[in-house]
């Protein structure tokens, strides 16, 4: 790569390796099957994982942190199984959503670590006793209330339902019994609750500094304005597909004058420091006068450097949008992605919060009661289901990549784009018929830093009342390291899922050719990450405004409704996650022509080979090799 300026405005892309004489014509089409060993490692993972759901679904369940368990092993709220060894177990508890507590005391009794609290007897109720009981009477009328709960042993006739033992270990609850209330499918005493209700009269005080019955109203709003926030959505939907057409002819205006904003801004904050310390003649304002001014200089310097890169930024741009143009259906791409992310995501929750309540019954042969005691060999698997978490995200987020990227350099790398014929759906054919291991590969990369960074985070967490400073300074740096070899390992996965796409290449060589790639065009590489993001940025910024102002005219007018800020305020954060999916495959695609177009020069010259490229990018080679091109090159 030359100096700053070296070919006049041209842009030369630095070859990565010697020009090749071959007859390359696009990506790839004779394949083999790569980095196999690892697809089979991944899929011995995930019957790890199939494992791991099983044992975990037998041994809990999520309703035993939702409902709750009795006295005989019974979750509430659902037909159980029968414990061997407890007469009252396997009971049908549907319906009965609440777990009750013999013994008032019994919470009270818990928390302060009384080992004596665990002798009192649970059940499940339909509701939980909203009124002091006091005799047997109001027992048994409470349990032929329709709205009311049997609070006695499961079988037993009401017309026997009396005062039990005081220690809570009889067939009904000593009385009296005090008022209670639901509490997470738990009944509490309200006497109970008075700390619960100073939290909660500070949180009902603190929104009555906003206005009186903040919560009520805010429901309220919800409640009449969804459809409106619906159409924000549809209309935000609208305004990203405005944005891509605006990139695509009007990307230059935008970048050089985003350019323009930053030094300006850089200039005017060294200026109004520099101001300041004038009229103020203080230390702190000297100080900060020249840390702006050595930030000013650095920008402006980047700025300086890159002004000839930029021209690439912004063919690129072009380029991006009339792939996009092309192929509408990779819009498509993240809304896939993230229904898939997010039925994934939902199934391993699952699967943790049984791993949590995964136990062993124990029963007592004297009571028949059931105790449980925790799982020996889950508590080993914690880390493998992160693992597994970390590593199917990034597997995920991985395929996606790889198919846009290879829809992208497919479309790219065709001199005649009316013959293009299904590139995405030959780009999703060649990565789940070749390059799955690749991906599970580069994807377990990130999963194992990822993993120790976290374990790191714990072991710093488990110290953080001790007084070795050392130690504690050393887990910080190592974790501050770790996450930025985390962050350069998913960028360096994003290049090479790029070469793969294009060349067919194992992971590991494609990691090697993007690195080198990377390193060779540095500058190049920064104007994309610096200016690109930045302009992406600021046109993800621009539909939420747009969004939130036309929020505003819908709203203004709209009787009832206490805060017109809160429907807008949502359909403006929907709003950027809508603009963020779709600007998001832009990115994905800058990313993959700007490969692409490194690859094709690197691999053509021009003249006795074609380069694939459009005239655009062609202006901006090295005019000391002027190119030939095929008028059908697009």
């Amino acid at each position: 790569m030359g100096c700053c300026g070296a070919y006049g405005e041209a842009v030369q892309p630095t070859r990565v390796t010697k020009l090749v004489d071959d007859k390359f014509d696009g990506p790839l089409k004779n394949r083999e099957c790569r980095d196999v060993f690892f697809l089979l490692l991944f899929l011995v993972f995930l019957g790890g994982m199939g494992y791991l759901t099983y044992r975990s679904a037998s041994l809990g369940s999520p309703n035993h942190l939702l409902y709750g368990t009795d006295s005989w092993g019974n979750v509430c709220n659902q037909e159980n199984d029968v414990i061997p060894g407890s007469n009252m177990s396997g009971q049908d508890t549907t319906g009965l959503r609440n777990l009750f507590y013999f013994k008032k005391d019994y919470l009270k009794a818990v928390s302060s670590g009384d080992p004596l609290a665990s002798q009192s007897v649970t059940i499940c109720v339909q509701s939980c006793p909203n009124v002091a009981i006091t005799s047997d009477a109001e027992l048994k009328a409470f349990a032929e209330n329709p709205n009311g709960a049997k609070l006695c042993e499961y079988g037993l006739v009401v017309s026997s339902y009396s005062s039990g033992d005081a220690s809570g270990t009889g067939q009904c609850p000593p009385l009296p019994v005090d008022q209670q209330t639901t509490v997470f499918n738990r009944c509490i005493p309200t006497s109970l609750l008075s700390a619960l209700k100073r939290v909660g009269e500070f949180f009902s005080k603190f929104l009555s500094l906003f206005d009186a019955n903040f919560g009520e109203k805010c429901a309220e709003d919800l409640t009449k304005t969804w459809p409106n926030i619906v159409y924000l959505c549809v209309f935000a939907l609208g305004a990203s597909v405005f944005a891509l057409i605006f990139l695509r002819f009007f990307a230059g205006i935008l970048v050089w004058l985003t350019v323009i904003v930053i030094a300006l801004a850089s200039l005017a904050g060294t200026g109004f420091c520099w101001y300041y310390y004038v009229e103020k003649r203080t230390t702190e304002w000297l100080v900060g006068a020249i840390a702006a001014s050595v930030v000013a200089l650095i920008i402006l310097l980047i700025l300086l450097v890159l002004r000839k890169r930029i021209k690439l930024v912004v063919q690129l741009f072009k380029e991006a949008g009339k792939a996009v143009a092309c192929m509408p259906l990779l819009l498509v791409q993240p809304f896939v992605t993230l229904l898939i992310l997010g039925g994934v995501t939902s199934g391993l929750v699952y699967i943790f919060l049984c791993m949590v309540t995964s136990r062993h019954p124990v029963v007592d042969s004297s009571t028949g009661y059931v105790n449980f005691i925790a799982d020996d060999i889950m508590k080993y698997l914690y880390a493998y289901h992160f693992l597994g978490l970390i590593w199917i995200t990034q597997f995920i987020t991985g395929c996606e990549r790889l198919a846009v990227s290879g829809a992208v350099a497919e479309w790219f790398f065709t001199r005649n784009k009316n013959e293009l014929s299904w590139p995405i759906a030959v780009s999703i054919k060649r990565l789940i018929r070749y390059h799955l291991g690749s991906v599970a590969l580069g994807s377990l990369l990130v999963a194992i830093v990822s993993l120790i960074r976290h374990t790191l985070s714990f072991i710093e967490g488990r110290l953080s009342g001790a007084s070795n400073m050392i130690a504690k300074f050393f887990l910080k740096c190592m974790g501050c390291c770790l996450w930025c070899f985390e962050k350069f390992l998913k960028f360096l996965n994003s290049n090479a899922y790029i070469q793969i796409a294009i060349n067919g290449y194992n992971f590991c060589k494609a990691a090697k050719q993007a690195f080198l790639l990377i390193v060779s065009n540095a500058l190049r590489v920064a104007a994309i990450n610096f200016v690109g993001d930045f302009v992406l940025f600021l046109t993800k910024a621009s539909i939420v405004a747009v969004v939130a102002v036309v929020g505003i005219q819908v709203f203004k007018n709209e009787d009832g409704i206490n805060y017109t800020w809160l429907p807008i305020t949502l359909a403006c954060i929907f709003s950027y996650l809508v603009a963020n999916s779709f600007l998001g495959v832009y990115e994905k695609a800058i990313d993959a022509i700007f490969v692409c177009f490194v690859e094709d020069s690197d691999r053509n010259d021009g003249v006795d080979r074609p380069y694939f490229m459009s005239v655009g990018l062609m202006q901006l080679m090295s005019a000391k090799n002027p190119p030939t091109r095929n008028m059908n090159n697009g």
